[in-house]
């Protein structure tokens, strides 16, 4: 069970976004989000550092792939 009132661990969230405008006004939209907490002796900081690290990698892998089917296309 748990306790109501006990303390929560800190947590972090980093969403990045990116739009990217397609013509005749359409538009393609691409988020990434994760959320974590610090890990063991990890101060909040440096868990939105690494957080961040990997959300920003994924995003322009991912948009890297969309870029090149698009050219596909």
């Amino acid at each position: 069970m748990i306790e109501p009132n006990a303390p929560q661990p800190p947590r972090v969230r980093v969403a990045v976004g990116y739009t990217r405008n397609m013509g005749d006004f359409e538009s393609l939209r691409y988020d990434v989000a994760v959320e974590a907490s610090p890990l063991s002796g990890e101060s909040t900081e440096d868990a939105f550092n690494r957080i961040s690290e990997f959300v920003e990698s994924k995003l322009t892998e991912k948009l890297t792939e969309v870029e090149a089917e698009l050219k596909e296309n």
